[in-house]
């Protein structure tokens, strides 16, 4: 190991010979200079710079159980691990939603200002499963990122894939460590998340302490290996803490 890699524990799913496919351990070697950590829609809806839970509303993590869970994820898990990549040097990115680019005026953004025709069914099916106007008066009309997991200094913080590939590459960073929410949504297909930064060639690993799924009131209390399965190539142990990754 030399001082500016971390070695860190991971797993994968492999997939051959298809018929023995299992998980794999590994350990990997990442040059603090080519890896980036990236907190992944930390919304601050439940927490106490944000604005409270409505039970009229299914938005940001959906129920509570899993609104009040990532609270302590970010409290717990995201800020410690984003203070340890700071302190070696390693790039600590910040990618949020262009829906609150009204809250980030300094950020370009994409979206329009006028707002879509809906379909009569689709719109039934969003009122129904989020609540109506639920875009202008649930939490999401005031939530931005929690503070707590802000960027510091001069950290970047994205909208776009694209424009997070432009400062990646720039940077020669090969390696995405993902934290934030939800699992097995944003954090898998939104903008800047996994799949997209799949696709441009990146590296992508998930640190599993440090996200959950969106879980009904019913799922929350299954065991962790009855939820979600990320799907991802790699997932993390451990949260980085100095040069190296400890098993859980």
């Amino acid at each position: 190991m030399t001082e500016n890699a971390l070695q860190l524990a991971a797993r994968y799913y492999r997939a051959l010979p298809i018929d023995r496919p299992g998980y794999e351990q590994v350990t990997l070697s990442l040059p603090v200079d080519k890896t980036a950590l990236v907190g992944m829609h930390c919304w601050n809806i439940g927490c106490p710079d944000g604005p409270p839970v409505d039970i009229n509303y299914c938005v940001g993590m959906g129920w509570l159980q899993s609104t009040q869970e990532a609270g302590r994820i970010m409290a717990e898990v995201i800020r410690p691990a984003m203070d340890a990549a700071r302190a070696i040097g390693m790039p600590v990115c910040h990618v949020e939603t262009d829906w609150m680019d009204h809250q980030y005026p300094h950020i370009e953004s994409r979206r329009s200002g006028e707002s879509g025709s809906v379909h009569p069914h689709q719109q039934e099916m969003l009122e129904r499963a989020h609540g109506i106007d639920y875009m202008e008066r649930s939490p999401l009309a005031q939530m931005r990122r929690a503070e707590i997991v802000s960027p510091v200094g001069d950290e970047p913080l994205f909208f776009y894939s694209d424009v997070l590939d432009d400062y990646l590459r720039s940077r020669g960073v090969d390696t995405l460590i993902y934290m934030g929410f939800a699992a097995d949504m944003c954090l898998l297909g939104a903008e800047g998340g996994a799949r997209p930064m799949l696709a441009r060639g990146y590296r992508c690993v998930v640190i599993r302490d440090a996200t959950v799924g969106v879980e009904t009131p019913a799922s929350f209390p299954q065991p962790p290996h009855l939820r979600v399965d990320l799907g991802l190539r790699l997932h993390l142990r451990a949260i980085p803490t100095g040069h190296r990754s400890d098993e859980r």
